[in-house]
This record gives C-alpha cells, sequence and structure tokens, in this order.
C-alpha cells in the first residue's frame, strides 16, 4: 500500500470512530431534555459552521476566498448534503426505526461507487462488490436487523432512507471531486453554512404548519444541554467530517465510504462499554464481516499485483 494511501485509509477509519460516539451523545440529548431531532441538527450545524467560519478568519481567510462558482457548488452541496441529509435521516429514524434507518443510509457507498464510475470513469472491481455486500450484511447484523421487533418498514420508509444515502452521497463525490483544490476545512465552512440555513428554513416551516408551545428554533433550554451540543459539534461531528474530508485527498470517495461503514460496529461496541448493552452473537458475526470488507478489496489488489509481478517475471 503507498505510503499516500495508508493515510487515506487511516483518516477514514479515524472519522467512523469518532462520528460514532455521535448518535449516542444526541440520543441522550433527545431523551433526557426532550429536545426535538430537527433542533439539535440544526444547531449542530450551525455551531460548526459558525466555529469553521470563524477559524479561517481569523486564521487563514485566504481559503475562503475560492471563487463564486465553487461558492455556489458547496452552497448547492450543503443544502442536499447536509441540510436535506440531516432531515431526511430523522424522518428516516422515524419512519423506519433506527436499526434500519442505519441499514439504509449505508447503502451510500453502493451509490458513491456508481456515481465514482458515472462521473470519473473508476473501475468497480468483483472484490469491491463482494465487500459491499459483505458490508451490508454486516451492518444488518450488527444493528440486529433480523429481530421481528426491529424490523419494520414501509415504502414510503425505505424511500425517504434511500434519499437519505443518496444525499450524502453528493457529499462524498463532490468532496473527491474538489479534494485537490479545495481546502477541506473550506468545504466545511461552506457546506456547513448553507446547511444550517437549510435546517432553519425547514424549522421554521415546520413551526409554521404545525404550530406548537415549543418552537423548533428555539427548544434548547437547560445551559446543560448546550454545553453537551457544543461539545458533540466541535468533537465527534466536526472532527469526523473533517477527517473524511480530508481522506478523501488520498483515496477515492468509494473507498473512504466503504471504510466508514466501521461506524455501526464502533457505535454498538460505544453502548455495550458505557450503556451496559449486550452483544448478541450474530451482532459479532456482522462486526467480522464488516472488518473483512473494508480489507478486502485492497487485499484483492495486493493478490492481484503479486500474481502480474509473478507473471512478469516467468
Amino acid at each position: 500500500m503507498q505510503p499516500h494511501a495508508r493515510t487515506g485509509y487511516a483518516l477514514s477509519v479515524l472519522a467512523a470512530v469518532v462520528w460514532a460516539s455521535t448518535a449516542p451523545g444526541l440520543s441522550y440529548l433527545i431523551t433526557r431534555y426532550a429536545i426535538p431531532g430537527l433542533t439539535l441538527a440544526l444547531w449542530r450545524d450551525l455551531l460548526i459552521a459558525v466555529v469553521c467560519a470563524g477559524g479561517l478568519l481569523a486564521f487563514r481567510p485566504a481559503l475562503l476566498r475560492i471563487g463564486t462558482r465553487a461558492i455556489v457548488q458547496l452552497a448547492l452541496t450543503g443544502m442536499i448534503s447536509i441540510g436535506m441529509y440531516h432531515a431526511l435521516w430523522l424522518w428516516s429514524v422515524t419512519l423506519n426505526g433506527a436499526a434500519i434507518a442505519v441499514v439504509l443510509i449505508y447503502t451510500y457507498p453502493v451509490f458513491v461507487a456508481l456515481g465514482a464510475w458515472l462521473l470519473f470513469r473508476e473501475q468497480i472491481t468483483k472484490a469491491h462488490i463482494v465487500a459491499l455486500a459483505l458490508a451490508l450484511a454486516g451492518c444488518a447484523l450488527v444493528v440486529r436487523a433480523y429481530d421481528p421487533a426491529i424490523l419494520r418498514i414501509s415504502w414510503t420508509g425505505a424511500v425517504i432512507g434511500l434519499l437519505t444515502a443518496l444525499t450524502h452521497t453528493v457529499y462524498v463525490l463532490i468532496g473527491q471531486r474538489n479534494a485537490p483544490s479545495i481546502s477541506p476545512w473550506t468545504t466545511l465552512a461552506y457546506t456547513m453554512i448553507f446547511g444550517a440555513l437549510t435546517l432553519v428554513a425547514l424549522a421554521l416551516a415546520a413551526d409554521y404548519l404545525a404550530p406548537s408551545t415549543r418552537s423548533y428554533l428555539w427548544s434548547i433550554e437547560a445551559p446543560s444541554a448546550w454545553v453537551i451540543l457544543a461539545m458533540i459539534a466541535v468533537g465527534p461531528t466536526l472532527g469526523g467530517y473533517a477527517l473524511f474530508t480530508q481522506s478523501l485527498r488520498y483515496i477515492p470517495g468509494k473507498v473512504a465510504g466503504l471504510i466508514s461503514v466501521i461506524e455501526a460496529p464502533v457505535a454498538a461496541l460505544i453502548a455495550v462499554t458505557l450503556l451496559g448493552e449486550r452483544l448478541e452473537l450474530l451482532q459479532v458475526v456482522g462486526m467480522a464481516l464488516i472488518l473483512v470488507a473494508v480489507v478486502l478489496p485492497r487485499f484483492a489488489a495486493r493478490v492481484q499485483q503479486t500474481a502480474t509481478l509473478v507473471a512478469s517475471r516467468g
């Protein structure tokens, strides 16, 4: 494996590990403080946007000057793959339950591979196809999608879940395309700004269409909730996005996307460690399948390279 590829793999793995702690933190806020998910998504993304944009303005303002065309592209990316993505994710969890929503979102590496083939003419090898299938199967086992009490899905839920995967695919493909020329921090700043603005618009629309005593914009009251949300925003969420976006400078999006499925078993292990949950045998099998899926394409490539070398010397 080339040094730059090793760097990309390491960054992708770290991104998945860091991201894995986001869901338990947000789940705690929803349960403990009864904060709507849309409110959490909105303020989390807004906090990230403020940190990224403020940091660049203070220390590297030149990175924000990328031209009107690039800004428009990142604005559309933020609206789709940050704002709409987070809103669709919440809708998917509501319709499908958290477990099935996770399985559906992790179909996105399939869409990334197809998109890279169509846009960048990247070859999809048989090993990568097998790895994607193993990753999806492993993810389903890790979240216990085999349990009849968990497995509930409608056509509407399936469509929303797959749209969640498609909107996240946009971020990966655009990130890969811009990686050589635009700083990951610039990408994060602009996409989070426009993603947060999209969520503000959705929150205002929700307040207008379904008025209640609590506004989606102003549902966080406890100071401790703000502190926890800020820690989640500038910690695992920002860290995960930054590491993943940086990894796209070293490895293709289809590889980084496949590696990111590691987030599912890591999140399960966090739940076991912190929440006292127990792992079932099939969940352990699922974790093993995901690990095999992550290393399979690179292992197959190494075998092919070795066979080619031996043949050339013979």
